[in-house]
């Protein structure tokens, strides 16, 4: 059936010739329709575009595929309808080198196309993360260490501003930080030098002029506009009936002084305005008879802008603005200096990566600009006219989450510059969450607010309709969003057009079932953060259970020809959202697991804090260096040992003064030991333990100089037998995965630059420090389980129930509290430090940069908090801790109410549903719970918040166990009076045995060389056996007379190949040569053409040199020369000598396995080296270079396999086969088999 488009969706995908941004909300249906768009861009009948002349730009490689994919789906159904359209067929070809790609992908395209533009050797990598980490680390050291040699006055300043107790990493993490704001820009270098310009002010004029001040200007407006209002509301209160009259003339003096503070134009108007400003002492109401409500609801609205101006004036104005503009010229040498060292820095990286001849993502993207823009003009350069010419459109998903780079590289390739218009983008920009990967969604919302609505050359289209979730969570989404998304915080305003409407119809169910719940937990004043945790998780679990009775969700959809229906819910049918998985994940399973509902937590990150991952890392670390207290320690308590914590502190007390592993090496001496009563000693046991383990270490230690990483920790693993270990725990599969995923990374980094044990742990602690973490391995996903995932991981996914959990959490405010604030777009704010004097005052780069982040950061939260709620497609439960919860939503509902009445008398055009929530609630909110519970307090009566108590949960969990105490004895009772027949049923059951259990497993095809395995029987293989003990003590006889071997050699490496490996391997080898060589040698040519022949093999590369080598022409020519060999020339000369020829036949199961008792068919495959035939019948080869004492041995180890092989011949030639001979290069005689 052809799928119904929405007018907004019809025009997205039929719109040509023109820039087209197009805001797609949540649940739009955006991928379908960007699909269908391709499709008809490929399949049109007049104007047809070949898919790789489409540049399909996405955010994921995991997009890509699925954009791939499905276009290929699409194009398969065209191909159906039209199966003889040879422009679908190509297009159906095209599709696999389609340029449907990661921006970084097609990045690297265009520098593999044109690398030669910029002078880079074609033969570079793109280096994996974790090296480039510790690339960066050690360069930056390097630069450092040579500033700290030179001394400059200004640079030890700065470092000591910086510098924090005994370490200067908070300067380090500085210049990475400024280092990674600077490359998400296309011009780095002029970016960095911009950031100085607000310290080299030279006057008030200058000052005033700067974008800093520019976006102080534009905070002050917005705050001082809601002082103004939030003012006339008081005096509005004042004059209604029975409120406050005597406040009336103080509210409108202070009224009418905010508003003229709004009107200000320029800082210094600012600061004038607001320091001439003071609140004086309300007047005494003690015999007031009006409303006391309104009399609080003045005072409150009035402290609000109180504190707010108090806190302005102590940020922004607390000195004059000349003041100002002086202590910022003082941060200028410690500015600059910053500066200039992250360009050493940049400049050092970028030459240590080209003498590495590797790349990092960033290159990518700048090695790309500077091939495609010229950095002079920053016009596109000729490469860029050249490219451009290939692609009719520029289509771009995700577009809130590019970077100015992108931007720059994608316009650059585009037919802007030929007034073309030719760029597709689409995105929400409520849905970019993403600051932290450097995504700038003011890039989207800039083309939002100038594009037009109309046709035009730029245009917007706006797609509102959701397809995804039912009415009543569409509802409440827009409700919240409409309180509290606004251009002032986020820099978007969520209105009519930003708001979401029902596009899908789904099956009624009771009413209420699927209204949105809030669910408030209210902990202790004093519980720590792992009990409310653990609340909020029972809170959950009691939500589940009563859905799990009650709720229904959406089995069959409604369709023309159904009204759809409804089904209980299924705990898979569950998700848990989280802001941040750590901690609150493993809480919550654990939680949910001990009231009974099945949970799992998705592999997001974590990988380093596992414990099983934290025990292997230690073990690494003292192999590498033994002196280490910690991670030794935790390998002492770990499972690899087993010392309990007594036994830890016994072994410390012993030993209080000496390093761990000094005590350990101690215990080891009787002498060495205290024997007093007051001081314990370990027991036999456990020094039997210590020993075991030092002499682990110390055995593996001298191995780690030449062992490869991955070799040494597979080795110690399996020799500790921790991988067995944690296989037998719970989630034992994914914590065995987790073990291997550490192998593998140990082969990545041995694939890098780096090399050595102790290289490895600093590149693995790298990784865990600038949080490069990996997810879990996954395990098997439990077939129905409540799912846990972060909202980050959500993304893009919907789900039928839907708990938005952790709403209580503080947001993280880390990165304004460094003594160095670093924004994305403004750059550097600093305080002002006097050394000499050991003081820091604020600086007001410092004070405004660090409330622009926090405002910024509250946006993005806002963003993330859009994602989470829109991902329910039928049921969304909110929930959240607060402390002190009664009385706090007793407060914010008389708050909100009161501030809604008085909207209402304002006579305000704006519905009050749709008013936004007050500039300074929303700026003082520090948690989801309260933007969540303010909104919801707007709606009085729609949203009820559920109050859930500490008591009320633990009389719960009593209950419910309880209830399984019941349950258990009444189980047991049954068991007691149970039917005797039913044991006799049941012990039938579980002896039962499936008559074709061999079948199950049997494989359907084998080898003859495996069969040759299976059959040599076990004489043969002790004779093997002892063959190779006899060869190896004859080598080392004939060491022993040269003096090869002596004492000082026993604890050197030998390596593997010397330990009787080397003989299999060089066997198989010389096999392979040998039977490489008869494959391509000529028999019609004569005897003596041998060496020539040889020769000729190499040169036309039938044989590597190497690999000839191996071959004893001598033995070669002694088998040319045998009666053998000349019947097998004249074999040749008639056309009848036949090599390397495969067969493949078919066998009952019973006949070819021993062990097997089946009649199942087996297909027997297998190779025959030679056969050639005489008049008489077939003469059937195997050539052999095993090495044996006797002909007999060789007969008894190949006679079924040369049994299978004239079986083979004869059934398909219809010939007999008259003789086998086996030949062996070994014994250089022939072995005729009866």
């Amino acid at each position: 059936m052809e799928k119904k488009w929405t007018t907004q969706q019809q025009q997205v995908i039929v719109l040509k010739n023109r820039n087209l941004l197009v805001s797609a909300a949540a649940g739009s249906g955006k991928t379908a329709v960007l699909v269908e768009r391709i499709i008809q861009k490929i399949t049109d009948t007049k104007h047809p575009v070949d898919i790789d002349h489409l540049l399909i730009v996405t955010f994921t490689n995991a997009a890509a595929a699925e954009m791939r994919e499905r276009i290929g789906i699409a194009l398969a159904e065209a191909l159906e309808k039209q199966p003889e359209s040879i422009h679908l067929q190509r297009q159906q070809t095209l599709l696999h080198t389609a340029q449907i790609t990661t921006i970084h992908s097609f990045c690297l395209y265009v520098i593999r196309n044109y690398f030669h533009r910029i002078d880079l050797d074609p033969d570079f990598r793109v280096a994996e993360e974790g090296e480039l980490k510790l690339l960066q680390s050690d360069v930056l050291d390097q630069v450092l260490e040579q500033y700290y040699k030179e001394a400059k006055p200004e640079f030890l300043a700065l470092s000591e501003t910086l510098a924090t107790g005994k370490t200067d990493q908070p300067f380090k993490d500085t210049i990475l930080k400024l280092f990674r704001f600077a490359m998400s820009y296309p011009w780095v270098e002029e970016w960095l030098l911009g950031c100085k310009q607000p310290f080299h002010a030279a006057s008030q004029e200058e000052f005033e002029r700067l974008p800093m001040t520019g976006e102080l200007l534009e905070y002050l407006g917005n705050l001082t506009f809601q002082w103004k209002e939030q003012m006339k509301q008081c005096h509005g209160i004042c004059l209604a009936e029975d409120g406050p009259a005597a406040y009336s003339e103080r509210m409108e003096q202070e009224a009418a002084a905010m508003e003229a503070i709004a009107e200000s134009r320029s800082y210094q108007e600012y600061y004038e305005h607001i320091r001439g400003f003071s609140f004086a002492r309300l007047p005494s109401l003690r015999k007031f008879a009006g409303d006391p409500a309104k009399k609080e609801q003045v005072q409150k609205l009035r402290n609000e802008v109180k504190a707010s101006v108090k806190k302005i004036t102590e940020q922004f104005f607390f000195q004059s603005p000349e003041d100002m503009r002086r202590d910022m010229e003082k941060c200028r040498p410690a500015a600059d200096m910053l500066i200039e060292v992250t360009l050493a820095f940049i400049q050092a990286f970028s030459e240590k990566k080209r003498e590495k001849n590797m790349l990092d993502f960033n290159d990518l993207e700048h090695f790309a600009l500077k091939i495609l823009v010229d950095e002079k003009t920053h016009e596109p350069s000729q490469t860029a006219e050249e490219l451009r010419k290939n692609y009719q459109e520029i289509m771009i998903d995700e577009y809130q989450d590019s970077n100015y780079v992108q931007e720059t590289i994608l316009r650059a390739v585009s037919r802007e510059a030929e007034q073309g218009h030719n760029i597709f983008m689409v995105g929400d920009v409520k849905q970019s969450i993403y600051r932290f990967r450097m995504a700038r969604p003011e890039l989207f919302m800039e083309k939002y607010h100038t594009y037009s609505q109309e046709d035009s050359e730029n245009q917007r289209v706006d797609l509102h309709k959701n397809f995804r979730s039912r009415r009543e969570v569409l509802e409440t989404v827009n409700d919240i969003f409409y309180k509290i998304m606004n251009q002032d915080i986020g820099n978007i305003t969520y209105d009519e057009q930003a708001a979401l409407y029902p596009g899908a119809v789904f099956p009624q169910g009771e009413t209420g079932m699927f209204d949105t719940r809030f669910v408030v937990v209210e902990p202790e004043e004093d519980d720590p953060e792992t009990r409310v945790q653990e609340l909020e998780a029972k809170a959950v679990g009691n939500e589940i259970h009563v859905l799990m009775k009650n709720q229904q969700v959406t089995g069959q959809m409604p369709s023309d020809e159904s009204e759809g229906s409804l089904r209980q819910v299924h705990y898979s049918d569950i998700v848990i959202l989280l802001r941040s998985l750590s901690g609150w994940a493993d809480t919550f399973v654990k939680v949910l697991g001990e009231m009974g509902i099945p949970a799992r937590a998705a592999a997001g990150t974590g990988y380093f804090s596992a414990f099983e991952v934290q025990t292997a890392l230690n073990l690494l670390k003292i192999l590498d260096n033994p002196r280490q207290d910690i991670p030794l320690a935790a390998v002492l308590a770990s499972p690899v040992v087993g010392l309990t914590g007594e036994e830890l502190a016994i072994l410390r007390v012993q030993f209080p003064e000496e390093k761990f592993y000094q005590a350990v090496l101690h215990y080891q001496n009787e002498e060495e030991l205290c024997r007093s009563e007051e001081v314990p000693v370990l027991s036999q046991k456990s020094r039997e333990k210590l020993q075991k383990f030092l002499q682990l270490i110390q055995r593996f230690r001298k191995k780690v100089s030449y062992t490869p990483i991955h070799q040494l920790l597979y080795e110690l693993l399996e020799e500790t037998g921790y991988q067995a270990y944690v296989y037998a725990l719970p989630d034992g599969e994914v914590k065995q995965a987790n073990l291997q995923m550490l192998v593998e990374k140990a082969i990545a980094y041995e694939g890098t630059s780096y090399r050595g044990l102790f290289h490895f742990i600093r590149y693995m602690e790298q990784l865990q420090k600038y949080e490069v973490d990996f997810p879990l391995a996954e395990g098997e996903e439990a077939e129905d389980a409540v799912r846990i995932m972060s909202i980050h991981k959500s993304k893009g996914l919907e789900f039928p129930v839907v708990f938005v959990s952790g709403m209580g959490k503080m947001f993280n405010s880390q990165d304004i509290r460094e003594r160095v604030v670093l924004h994305p777009g403004l750059g550097i704010g600093m305080d002002v430090t006097d050394l000499k004097r050991r003081l820091r005052t604020p600086g007001l780069t410092r004070q405004f940069l660090a409330r622009k982040i926090a405002m910024e950061n509250t946006g993005e939260e806002l963003r993330v908090l859009y994602v989470a709620l829109t991902r329910a497609r039928e049921k969304l439960i909110i929930t959240g801790v607060l402390k002190k919860a009664a009385q706090k939503l007793e407060e914010l509902g008389a708050d909100i109410l009161g501030e809604s009445q008085q909207e209402q008398t304002s006579g305000d055009a704006v519905p009050k549903d749709r008013k936004f929530l007050s500039f300074l609630k929303r700026l003082n909110a520090g948690t989801f719970l309260q933007f969540l519970l303010m909104a919801a307090a707007s709606y009085p009566g729609k949203y009820p918040v559920q109050l859930v108590t500490q008591s009320q949960l633990q009389t719960a969990s009593e209950r419910r166990l309880a209830k399984e105490e019941l349950t258990k004895i009444e189980l047991f009772a049954r068991l007691k009076h149970a039917d005797p027949q039913w044991e006799q049923k049941a012990a039938k059951r579980l002896s039962y045995q499936y008559p074709y259990e061999e079948e199950t497993v049997m494989r359907t095809k084998v080898s003859v060389s495996e069969l040759k395995g299976r059959a040599m029987d076990r004489s043969a293989a002790e004779e093997q056996m002892q063959q190779l003990v006899w060869e190896k003590e004859k080598q080392q006889d004939a060491e022993t007379k040269e003096g090869k071997v002596c004492k000082e050699e026993e604890d050197h490496y030998i390596p593997a190949f010397m330990e009787g490996v080397r003989e299999e391997n060089a066997g198989a080898k010389r096999g392979t040569a040998m039977h490489r060589v008869l494959e391509c040698y000529d028999f019609t040519q004569p005897y003596d053409t041998c060496k020539e022949q040889l020769k000729l093999m190499v040169e036309n590369k039938k044989i590597e040199k190497e690999l000839l080598e191996l071959v004893p022409v001598h033995s070669l020519r002694k088998f040319l020369a045998t009666s053998l060999g000349q019947r097998m020339q004249k074999a040749a000369r008639e056309g009848k000598l036949y090599k390397e020829k495969p067969f493949v036949m078919g066998k009952p199961a019973n006949e070819v396995l021993k062990e097997s008792c089946s009649q199942e068919m087996l297909l027997v495959q297998g190779i025959v080296d030679v056969f050639f035939e005489e008049a008489d019948g077939i003469v059937l080869l195997d050539y052999k270079t095993d090495r044996v004492q006797t002909g007999g041995q060789l007969a008894e180890r190949y006679r079924g396999q040369m049994e299978l092989y004239q079986e083979a011949v004869e059934r398909a030639l219809q010939k007999p086969v008259k003789e086998k001979i086996l030949y062996s290069f070994c014994l250089q005689e022939m072995v005729f088999l009866s």
